[in-house]
């Protein structure tokens, strides 16, 4: 029999910290949720693994890799054994250098760090000291409707990311999307719920303002205490959906609370998907940590005098929105120069790219880094040997996001240099490294 443990705690940061996700400075102002660092650990008296989710835009490797050596000397979890992912929510915390104002940045920066890595290692040791006996099931839920590729085939034009609502040059989406939601779910031995690992495919970037939220995982969370109780932990990560969010083109508008009813959504179908759940089967607990070596995107010599002429001539025009979708083009062609420029000077020519494979009995869960598009976790669900899988991305590390060949396109944001930042082929790999991972 397996045990699991689960425990949360709040990690917002205070007003005026830094929100990432779009290209405008954004400073926090209100809550609509509270942020959340949430753990799951599980062992079978040989060995223990620990995954915990943080309501953050990113990940970094630093970070986990500072919170994994807090949890090893508390517990003894070996460090190789804890995963520490995003759920990449865009009002929620950006990554640790970035996460103070202005004002605060000089004397708290480092002291943020050191506080907010205890925070998050303490969120798996306490969950580690509550390792119970455990029945866990699994199941694969389906919610369609409120995922949706963001790049679109054009008539007479390459493909584009977030096009107009509406608009009539839309052909289709370039790229499919994944509606699974797959569920771990635990109960205690005597029969109370006590967590589950949940996971869906769709940006967290619903709620957009200046307030802090986890967006609609936030709202998966209220509604799942609701029906299971105050103390049940929803640990949510987010699928392999570099290109997927919840933009849909079809309609005019989205309703204002579209991140909660996306929530509600996700919550009935993880009540729903309980009904026919099977148990987990054998007793192994693994966990395997590598990295892989991939090495930087090429940039051309022509797109580098093009980013240093828009730098010197595009005048920057403080508190105008920078968006994807055409608004603004001279300042959005000129944050991407600056990312493109700093990148450059900034990145270094290999990557140590860090790929986790875990296996819970006859559950597998495969954790890459930054944001994976759609088809390599289709891929890796498609190739895996077991049909029980839980494919998330944001996991241990951020390098920006890693589209597929054919998609490789200047109009598409996340293909742009900067964007993305490895080789064309690294996706690939990462999908032939996570499957050996898993034999």
């Amino acid at each position: 029999m397996f045990k699991c443990g689960f425990y949360e705690r709040e990690i917002t940061p205070p007003l005026g910290s830094h929100l990432s996700g779009y290209a405008n400075i954004r400073k926090a102002n209100g809550l609509k949720d509270r942020l959340m660092a949430k753990a799951a650990v599980f062992s079978n008296g040989d060995e223990t693994i620990a995954l915990i989710a943080l309501d953050a835009l990113h990940m970094e490797n630093e970070l986990r890799n500072e919170v994994a050596k807090r949890v090893s000397l508390y517990t003894g979890i070996p460090e190789k054994n804890v995963l520490v992912g995003a759920v990449h929510s865009h009002t929620g915390i950006p990554s640790w250098k970035h996460v103070c104002s202005d004002e605060e940045v000089n004397y708290s920066q480092e002291h943020y760090f050191d506080v907010f890595t205890k925070i998050i290692a303490d969120c798996a040791i306490l969950a580690y000291q509550r390792l119970e006996d455990t029945d866990m099931v699994f199941g694969i839920g389906d919610v369609e409707g409120v995922s949706f590729c963001r790049n679109y085939i054009m008539k007479d034009q390459d493909p584009r990311t977030n096009p107009p609502r509406l608009d009539p040059d839309i052909i289709k989406p370039a790229s499919p999307t994944d509606n699974e939601v797959p569920v771990l779910f635990a109960r205690g031995k005597g029969g109370e719920p006590l967590g589950a690992i949940v996971c869906f495919a769709c940006h967290l970037d619903c709620v957009g303002g200046l307030e802090f939220s986890g967006d609609y995982a936030s709202e998966l969370s209220k509604q799942l205490k609701k029906t299971y109780g105050d103390d049940f932990v929803t640990v949510f990560f987010m699928g392999t959906s570099g290109d997927i969010n919840h933009f849909n083109v079809n309609v005019a508008e989205d309703a204002p609370d579209h991140y909660r009813m996306m929530g509600r959504k996700l919550a009935g179908e993880v009540v729903k998907t309980l009904a026919f759940a099977k148990s987990v089967e054998g007793n192994e607990i693994k966990s395997t940590y590598e990295t892989v070596k991939i090495p930087r995107r090429e940039i051309s010599d022509e797109a580098l005098e093009y980013a240093r002429h828009i730098v010197a001539t595009v005048k920057e025009t403080p508190g105008e929105k920078i968006a994807a979708d055409g608004t603004n083009r001279e300042l959005y062609e000129l944050m991407m120069s600056r990312k493109l420029l700093g990148f450059i000077e900034n990145s270094p020519e290999i990557y140590d790219i860090p790929l986790q494979y875990m296996q819970i009995g006859s559950v597998s869960f495969f954790g890459f880094p930054s944001e994976i598009y759609c088809h390599f976790g289709l891929d890796i669900k498609k190739r895996a040997k077991s049909s029980d899988c839980i494919v998330a991305t944001c996991c241990n590390g951020a390098y920006g996001y890693v589209p597929t060949k054919d998609l490789l396109y200047e109009s598409i944001y996340s293909s742009r240099a900067g964007s993305n930042r490895l080789h064309s082929d690294a996706g690939y790999i990462m999908v032939d490294k996570l499957l050996q991972m898993s034999e």
